[in-house]
């Protein structure tokens, strides 16, 4: 057997693979998106029965063969019982589990990515925001860690910094008070002066501050229906366990 291997991340999904086995898949800090099998883990009297099942969260120890990875043992830290507990919770967070996964590179440095996904799963928990904007801030920010995401702190056609009051109909920046103006807002869309510093707040605030913040229901409405439509530009891709979302 290999050297152990050790491993920090969240289980993001998991599957019966013949009679007894399962094959996990896992966002890491120190390997990225890796998966590896988990020998007899579905058996009753088995040490990886309930640790190897999506949202946990822990240490985690294998060892490389031929082709594939196996797990010899997790130690879990965390399973989000408060999001696997509540139904609308838990498809909200299963939705999480699948567009990190689906981001996530092999072998790549995906830390920040990994504590979106923690941080977002802690807040969802709590219940102290509303499911609509817990999936926005996260697909949004998920938008910057990819690197394709609309430059929000420039007017794209003068580069002036403040007075920024309309969003670019390419949804690729914005434009400032005067250019939309000038143009007779017929290549822009205007927003609250709130929603764009929101806009603002989610690309460049810490991790661990990301949804510390309050929007009234006309700012949030606002910001809400903008990353609706971000998400089918730079998402672009059909998430499964989106059509089981009730948002």
């Amino acid at each position: 057997m290999s050297d152990t291997i050790r491993v920090h991340g969240i289980v993001i999904s998991s599957m019966p693979v013949g009679e007894y086995d399962k094959r996990i898949v896992m966002l890491t800090k120190e390997m990225g998106k890796i998966s590896a099998f988990a020998r007899k883990a579905r058996r009753p009297n088995s040490h990886l029965l309930g640790v190897t099942n999506a949202f946990v969260y822990g240490e985690i120890e294998l060892y490389r063969g031929k082709s594939y990875y196996t797990i010899s043992n997790i130690k879990a830290s965390e399973y989000f019982t408060d999001v696997t507990s509540d139904i609308d919770k838990m498809m909200l967070g299963t939705y999480l589990l699948e567009v990190a996964g689906y981001f996530a590179q092999e072998n790549n440095d995906e830390k920040e990515r990994l504590l979106l996904l923690y941080r977002t799963l802690q807040v969802l928990g709590t219940g102290s925001m509303s499911l609509e904007l817990i999936r926005c801030i996260f697909e949004y920010r998920t938008m910057v860690i990819n690197g394709v995401y609309p430059n929000v702190f420039e007017c794209g056609k003068c580069g002036r910094k403040d007075e920024l009051v309309a969003i670019n109909n390419n949804l690729e920046g914005v434009k400032c008070k005067f250019c939309a103006e000038r143009d007779g807002y017929s290549e822009c869309r205007p927003i609250k002066s709130s929603t764009m510093y929101t806009l603002q707040y989610v690309v460049g605030s810490s991790i661990k501050k990301l949804y510390s913040f309050e929007l009234k229901p006309e700012i949030e409405n606002e910001f809400i229906l903008i990353i609706e439509r971000l998400r089918v530009k730079y998402l672009n891709y059909e998430f499964k366990s989106a059509s089981f979302l009730k948002i």
